[in-house]
């Protein structure tokens, strides 16, 4: 005997099924078992399916980016070093206080950099002190007011009578170097169009003569996957 094949009716999707769109979501509401996000005219990644719970759960845009931020760095394409290296002169007759210039290294728009090392060299005094420090464009000034260039690395400048040359540390250090104030521990990650300020105040007396500080970068070029923000 022929059996007669019947074949389901097409389901008319739920209000709550019509909710869910590729480029939204809505906290607190989990789509229904089997439910499939529609696909687009471009196949975009929406979430993954929770085998325990049967149903898709969406993962957070901010999920990829630190997938595509950590591919980055492990993609090599040059170096930073002494050939980025930039100075800020101090004149001389410059009296005691904040001087105003400061001096950038800025990263281009075609480029991220990931850095390693910062070192900033001082110089000896001449008449004054020349004390320095480095502001991170990237790092918000936590300053009741603000500094439109960013944090400073260290909490008070370096410098000294004899100068020296001051190492802030980007990487998984001992914490002995943290301690100091002197480590973070991971690279410094700068996107296109980041910078880094040369800050300089004078000490005790006006200047006898021109004072330079320099600041050499140390690390490599990655690969820009990333959304810049």
């Amino acid at each position: 005997m022929n059996q007669k094949l019947t074949l389901p009716e097409e389901r008319i999707p739920t209000p709550e099924e019509k909710l869910f769109t590729p480029q939204q979501a809505y906290p607190g509401i989990t789509p229904p078992k089997g439910w499939v996000p529609p696909i687009d005219a471009v196949l975009r990644l929406m979430g993954v399916y929770d085998n325990v719970k049967g149903a898709w759960v969406g993962l957070p845009l901010q999920a990829f980016i630190e997938a595509l931020v950590h591919a980055e760095q492990l993609n090599s394409l040059g170096k930073i070093d002494s050939r980025q290296v930039k100075t800020l002169t101090v004149p001389s007759g410059t009296g005691a206080g904040l001087y105003a210039t400061r001096a950038y290294i800025e990263v281009p728009t075609t480029e991220i950099w990931f850095l390693s090392q910062l070192q900033l060299d001082t110089p000896a005094q001449l008449g004054g002190i020349v004390l320095a420090n480095i502001r991170i464009s990237k790092w918000p000034d936590s300053a009741s007011t603000p500094d439109t260039d960013g944090l400073p690395f260290w909490a008070t400048d370096r410098g000294g009578a004899v100068g020296g040359s001051y190492y802030a540390e980007c990487y998984g250090s001992s914490p002995a170097f943290a301690a100091l104030g002197d480590a973070i521990g991971a690279p410094l990650r700068l996107p296109p169009g980041s910078k880094l300020a040369i800050c300089a105040q004078v000490t005790t007396a006006a200047l006898t003569g021109d004072r330079v500080v320099t600041l050499t970068p140390y690390g490599w070029k990655g690969k820009l996957l990333a959304p810049v923000s």
